[in-house]
């Protein structure tokens, strides 16, 4: 039996990351594998176990800007590090921002693994052996505000491995308030509430949907969803479409849209992705190409449908999709039921804790 314990953030804001391991406990008990979750890093009993799991926002919130000191070696956080690699079996760093790129790399040397929802195929970028720029948000105009990263050494690159994307976070739709309803999907059973999909051949008010934040402290989070709106603002379909609006509302309206827009926001991945499977509308984004990530349900034009980082071709990939839907249905019914088989699947989860903790 494996102990792998976790520390977290006591913030329910947060619970959506460890939703997998709650949902399938007692899968991950009978396959050898016990979970064990904390929210304080002074708890003895985290010295004792194989493995130890530090979710990185709980020293953004438990910690305050702890990650901030990783490059002075003689700080408190470091000196914690150095003692739980010392005293576990092996120590693993959760990364659980948005973005394939990094601010947490000076972490890297001292944990065993460095989990990321979503890795660049191309290591490189997290090391100094290349001439690009090193920008969190990698896809951004280059005349966009960007947040840069201190690369690691090449030496540490190996460390850096995918982990669990937001897949696996609570996407059931009762109705009540969003934190709320994270908190209560942690305890929730699924066989009481399971997902309520929405068929891939249903009859669709909308055309197009996409809504999303736009005002966001970054242009260069902003910057695709701008060109949507911009290219919205052209077109002669039925739209869903504006500012915001409560989320039954969302639902409904990608549930009755033939095609949902999900550009790249924080990070490449979006909550919208998995809702629009959910919803058996058509997932149209940027391309995922550049990423490894897992679950990977973003396969080119069997799952979703991939247009250029810069949308440049997003208007004619709309054209074409709404004249000749019937040729493109089966991408929605693909994405749909890829979904619905990983989300389901908790050997699929097993396997993979596995893989990071052997």
């Amino acid at each position: 039996m494996i102990d792998l314990k976790i520390l977290a953030p006591k913030n329910i804001k947060f619970f959506g990351d460890l939703h997998p391991f709650k949902k399938w406990n007692r899968q991950l008990l009978d396959s050898g594998i016990r979970t064990e979750i904390y929210f304080d890093h002074k708890n003895k009993n985290l010295l004792s176990a194989d493995c130890v799991l530090l979710h990185h926002r709980y020293f953004n919130y438990g910690w305050k800007n702890a990650v901030n000191t990783a490059t002075d070696e003689e700080s408190e956080f470091i000196k914690y590090l150095i003692k739980l690699k010392q005293n576990t079996g092996k120590l693993l760093w959760y990364d659980a921002d948005d973005s394939s790129g990094s601010t947490q790399l000076p972490v890297i040397p001292f944990v065993d693994v460095f989990i990321k929802k979503q890795v660049l195929k191309d290591k490189n970028y997290y090391t100094g052996c290349s001439d690009e720029k090193r920008n969190v948000m990698i896809w951004a105009d280059s005349n966009a505000l960007q947040k840069q990263f201190t690369p690691c050494n090449e030496e540490y690159v190996s460390k850096i491995k995918v982990g669990w994307n937001i897949a696996y976070i609570d996407y059931r739709d009762f109705v009540v308030h969003y934190r709320l309803r994270q908190y209560l999907s942690y305890f929730l059973d699924y066989d009481l509430f399971p997902y309520r999909y929405t068929d891939v051949s249903s009859n669709r008010k909308y055309d197009i949907t996409f809504r999303g934040t736009i005002n966001y402290s970054s242009n260069a989070a902003s910057v695709q969803r701008n060109k949507v709106l911009e290219l919205f603002k052209t077109l002669s379909y039925s739209l869903a479409s504006g500012g915001s609006i409560n989320r039954s509302q969302y639902l409904k309206e990608i549930n009755n849209s033939t095609i949902s827009i999900s550009p790249f926001g924080l990070g490449e991945i979006c909550f919208r992705d998995f809702e629009t499977f959910i919803g058996g509308s058509l997932l149209i984004k940027p391309s995922m190409e550049h990423l490894e990530t897992f679950p990977n349900l973003y396969i080119p034009n069997e799952t979703y449908l991939p247009v250029s980082w810069d949308l440049s071709d997003l208007g004619n990939t709309l054209e074409k999709v709404l004249q000749n839907y019937n040729q493109y249905e089966q991408i929605a019914r693909n994405g749909q039921d890829l979904f619905k088989k990983t989300v389901n699947d908790p050997e699929i989860f097993i396997e993979a804790i596995k893989r990071l903790i052997n």
